[in-house]
């Protein structure tokens, strides 16, 4: 990774922050099972508000203008895939953690 400064820094940060919470809405959808159910297309304003968050996101990042008020830089495809990887963790991690807890409980 080269170096870029701290306007760099902070705007992977931010954008992997925005990440999670854009990963972390599956988690919330159903507590116990999986996200990844016959349902998990079916809530269209949901997808709408995450379309949004990624498209504001996305001005943040590349548009001058908004560069400026936010303090924000450039980020490389590259970057924005490894911050989608490591936001991805949330939502696979805790549908690791629901696995593990409907095979206890099945076992009970």
């Amino acid at each position: 990774m080269t170096t870029r400064g701290e306007a760099y820094a902070l705007t992977l940060a931010f954008t992997t922050f925005v990440l999670f919470q854009f990963f972390n809405v599956f988690n919330a959808r159903n507590e116990h099972g999986s996200t990844f159910n016959s349902h998990f297309l079916a809530n269209g304003k949901l997808w709408s508000a995450l379309g949004a968050v990624l498209a504001l996101q996305i001005l943040v990042v590349h548009w001058p203008e908004a560069q400026a008020v936010f303090a924000t830089t450039h980020l490389t495809a590259e970057d924005w895939v490894k911050a989608a990887l490591v936001a991805s963790s949330v939502l696979l991690l805790d549908e690791g953690r629901k696995l593990a807890q409907r095979r206890y409980w099945r076992r009970a």
